[in-house]
């Protein structure tokens, strides 16, 4: 089954379970913003607001999961003895 919108454009982005065309990313509630890899990401814009009120580097999945898995890596080295405290 073909879906109507998709002979309208090529450009295509997959995002849950339906396509949505990239020019339709401006709305009400959605705001896409470039991760600092150089993916799209398209953000909540609420989501967004607040995660930029607290100072946060706005990111993709992939860079988050990074991020916290690192994170989880230096305080395991933490609590194992590994790094001092004191060093950072």
């Amino acid at each position: 089954m073909i879906d109507n919108e998709a002979h309208h454009s090529s450009s295509y982005v997959p995002r849950s379970h339906a396509r949505v065309r990239l020019d339709r990313f401006d709305s009400a509630n959605e705001m896409c913003v470039y991760c600092s890899c150089g993916r799209i990401v398209a953000l909540d814009r609420s989501e967004m607001m607040l995660k930029l009120s607290l100072k946060k580097e706005l990111e993709c999945t992939t860079c988050r999961n990074r991020r916290i898995s690192n994170e989880i890596d230096y305080l395991n080295d933490l609590y194992d003895g590994l790094i001092d405290d004191e060093c950072y």
